[in-house]
């Protein structure tokens, strides 16, 4: 199932990355919702696409992402993110064949945990995940080496360009793990002990509450940028008051502070620090040339952070399915016969949480 509207919207005002999960349903039939989601300009939960199947494996998954891109189509620069289920990888470069595919850091990282029991790993780990510079990753990720081999050897077998923001061959933004998707299943963790055809509902009307919701956010927003990339902006507009702009030419220049410098070119929209790069939003330095120029750093934002690409967003209207006695449906529909799913409920009590995943602990909150 995809509503109309988000297409719209992904299409024309919603950064090419989507995140895809599964998780288990708990009502009579049980069975897997499959979860397509993206992120919207101002960094909020986006869903694309859902879909109903009996399990995550190969079959189920292909289908899935298979009707997912016929409701797509082809997208240029497409992004796939999801953790290191099997059966996804096969799916993903099956029908998405020039997409690139990503892991979520998050999961890789749970997994590191449970494997490799140092925590100076760990930590090693996400230093590297989040470099932006090859030459930086390099550098921590030999020092992770030096400690322990065994748990290098394990990152290098998953793919480095997988996991490494400063190795990633397509455009990722600033999208690291699935946590979009997750946050969307606690959300539907009521929904997901109803029936199929009122789980349906449920999101239907979820999406129609936030279309709504956020629509009006949008058009009260006064800014040229979405709040979350303004406040973005703003943040590295601070941290650039003390730098150092040696102009190059009219449009290229060095910027330097505390000793360290980069190299900015305005044209292209890039920086040597690689953060304007990769995150399509002007880093401290090429905001503080944007200053020297007395060129507006809004306008080498990329077109997804504006507040007008937000209202495209949710622009588009969604609607009840209206009454069921007026609804028009073919008779090779009506007529088809629909048998329950070949399940058999385990005993015990039905499972109402989620299995943690590897390094996952329970979380226990004390008052003080």
């Amino acid at each position: 199932m995809s509503i109309d509207a988000s297409l719209v919207g992904f299409h024309t005002s919603i950064r090419p990355v989507i995140a895809v999960d599964g998780t288990f349903l708990k009502a009579k039939y049980l069975g897997t919702l499959f979860t397509t989601t993206c992120k919207d300009g101002n960094n909020q939960i986006y869903p694309l696409a859902f879909g109903i199947g009996d399990s995550e494996n190969d079959a189920s998954w292909e289908w899935f992402l298979q009707k997912l891109h016929d409701a797509l189509g082809h997208i240029d620069d497409l992004f796939v993110i999801s953790n290191r289920h099997g059966s996804i990888e096969k799916a993903v470069h099956k029908v998405f064949p020039h997409a690139r595919h990503g892991v979520c850091t998050y999961h890789v990282g749970q997994n590191l945990k449970t494997k490799f029991k140092n925590p100076a790993i760990h930590k090693l780990f996400h230093d590297a995940t989040y470099a932006y510079h090859v030459s930086e990753f390099n550098f921590i990720f030999g020092q992770l080496e030096m400690i322990d081999p065994r748990a290098a050897r394990y990152l290098m077998d998953i793919g480095v360009d997988r996991w490494a923001r400063s190795y990633s061959t397509g455009k990722r933004y600033n999208i690291m793990t699935t946590r979009i998707v997750e946050s969307l299943n606690v959300v539907l963790k009521n929904a997901r002990d109803l029936p199929v055809l009122q789980l349906v509902e449920e999101l239907r009307n979820l999406l129609q509450k936030w279309f709504v919701t956020r629509q009006q956010q949008a058009m009260s927003m006064s800014t040229e940028l979405t709040m979350w990339a303004d406040g973005e902006l703003h943040s590295r507009y601070n941290m650039s008051a003390t730098y150092l702009v040696e102009p190059i030419n009219s449009k290229e220049c060095n910027v330097n502070y505390a000793g360290i410098s980069g190299q900015v070119n305005l044209d292209t929209r890039s920086c040597t620090c690689r953060q304007f790069d990769l995150n399509h939003i002007p880093c401290a330095h090429a905001i503080a040339a944007c200053r020297f120029y007395n060129i507006s750093c809004y306008t080498l934002c990329s077109k997804y952070f504006t507040t007008k690409a937000l209202l495209s967003s949710y622009s588009e209207c969604i609607y009840q399915t209206g009454n069921e006695i007026d609804w028009v449906v073919p008779n090779h529909i009506r007529d088809k016969v629909v048998l329950p799913p070949k399940t058999r409920r385990p005993t015990g009590r039905p499972r109402k949480v989620r299995i943690s995943s590897g390094g996952e602990g329970k979380h226990t909150s004390r008052c003080s």
